[in-house]
C-alpha cells in the first residue's frame, strides 16, 4: 500500500511538472487559459489583432493617392457635345475651331472632327479638316493645334494632304512630320517634314518627288515670310 501511495504521488508531481500553474491559469502558450477557458485579456488581445490585420489589409489594397493608370494630362475631366472656340493676338484673330464633340484633358482639348481655320489680316487664308484635333492650353505648345488622321487643307491655291499636321501659333506656320502632298491644278508635290506659311505659298520640304506643270505655278511663288526652322 505505502508503495501505491508513493507512486501516485510520483504521477501527481510529474503531472504538475509538465503542465505548471500559477494561481488559477494554466500557461497555454499564449498565457490566456482561464480555468480551462479563455480569459478576458485573450479575448481582447485577439481582436485587437483581428482589427490590426484588417486596417492593414485594407491600407495594402488601396491605390496610392495622386497615382493613376494615365497621366494626370491625360485623364479626361469633362466631356462636350459640339465643340467651338478661337484664338485672338492684340484683339486679331488668329484661327477658329469648330469640332462634333470635345474631351478635356487638363492641358489639352481633344476634338473630334474638328474644322480649323487659319486666319491672315482677317481673311481665311487655309481651312483644314481631319478626324481628330488637339488644342494645347498650356506649356510650350500653348496655342498650337495637332490634326491627325485624313488631314486636308484647302485654300484658293491648292489642297494639302497628309495624316499628321501641326499648326505652330507662335511661328505662324504649319509643320508636318510626315509625307504630304500637295495638288495645285494637275501639278503635284510629295515630301517629307513640310514647313508652310498657311497660303501655302512658301513651301520647305525633303524628299522631294515632283510632277509640275507652268500653267500651275506663280510668278509669285515665294512668300517674303521665313518658313525655315527656328
Amino acid at each position: 500500500m505505502e508503495k501505491r501511495r508513493t507512486l501516485l504521488l510520483i504521477h501527481k508531481n510529474t503531472q504538475k511538472l509538465s503542465n505548471p500553474t500559477f494561481g488559477n491559469t494554466r500557461r497555454s502558450g499564449f498565457g490566456c487559459i482561464n480555468g480551462g477557458k479563455p480569459g478576458l485579456s485573450c479575448i481582447i488581445t485577439c481582436l485587437g489583432l483581428c482589427l490590426l490585420f484588417c486596417v492593414t489589409g485594407c491600407k495594402n489594397a488601396e491605390t496610392p493617392v495622386g497615382t493613376t493608370d494615365e497621366s494626370v494630362g491625360a485623364v479626361p475631366t469633362q466631356k462636350l457635345e459640339r465643340f467651338a472656340t478661337q484664338h485672338t493676338e492684340a484683339g486679331v484673330l488668329q484661327w477658329t475651331l469648330v469640332g462634333d464633340t470635345s474631351t478635356f484633358h487638363g492641358s489639352y482639348v481633344e476634338v473630334e472632327n474638328p474644322t480649323v481655320e487659319i486666319f491672315e489680316d482677317g481673311v481665311v487664308s487655309l481651312t483644314l479638316n481631319s478626324k481628330k484635333g488637339k488644342q494645347f492650353l498650356t506649356g510650350s505648345e500653348k496655342d498650337n493645334l495637332h490634326l491627325s488622321g485624313e488631314v486636308v487643307g484647302v485654300n484658293k491655291d491648292g489642297t494639302l494632304y497628309s495624316e499628321l499636321l501641326h499648326w505652330q501659333n507662335r511661328a505662324g506656320r504649319l509643320y508636318a512630320p510626315d509625307e504630304v502632298t500637295l495638288v495645285r491644278g494637275d501639278s503635284t508635290w510629295v515630301g517629307t517634314e513640310m514647313y508652310a506659311n498657311p497660303t501655302l505659298e512658301t513651301v520647305k520640304m525633303k524628299n522631294n518627288q515632283f510632277k509640275l506643270y507652268s500653267k500651275d505655278e506663280k510668278t509669285d511663288e515665294y512668300h517674303k515670310t521665313s518658313v525655315v526652322p527656328e
